[in-house]
């Protein structure tokens, strides 16, 4: 049987499901995702987790690490610089997925 592929659409869910809030804070994906999505094999699942774990981890550590200063202030990167920089390795992240993962990333930073 023909593996089914990581298309943008099961790629995007997956990032929102790894960007849950609650009882699914940090937790896999994969049994979420194949819910969805039951065709994935196992090997898909896991490899969607993974891709979709680098995704938070990139987008978080990128604003953590370029903090922006104002006067007394720090403040965040900006969104458009974010964007970019996140699109130029992850071109697939929608427009939805990446205003909440800046918006998570900008919460992270801040505690």
């Amino acid at each position: 049987m023909k593996q089914m592929p990581l298309t943008i659409d099961i790629l995007n869910y997956g990032l929102e499901l790894s960007m849950d809030f609650g009882e699914n804070w940090l937790q896999p994906i994969n049994e979420r995702l194949s819910t969805v999505f039951p065709n994935l094999s196992a090997q898909k699942l896991e490899e969607c987790h993974l891709i979709c774990k680098a995704v938070n981890k990139m987008g978080n550590r990128y604003v953590q690490e370029n903090p922006v200063h104002s006067g007394t202030e720090i403040t965040f990167i900006a969104f458009e610089a974010f964007e970019k920089f996140m699109l130029n390795k992850y071109h697939w992240v929608s427009a939805k997925n990446l205003k909440r993962l800046y918006s998570q990333s900008c919460y992270y930073a801040y505690k």
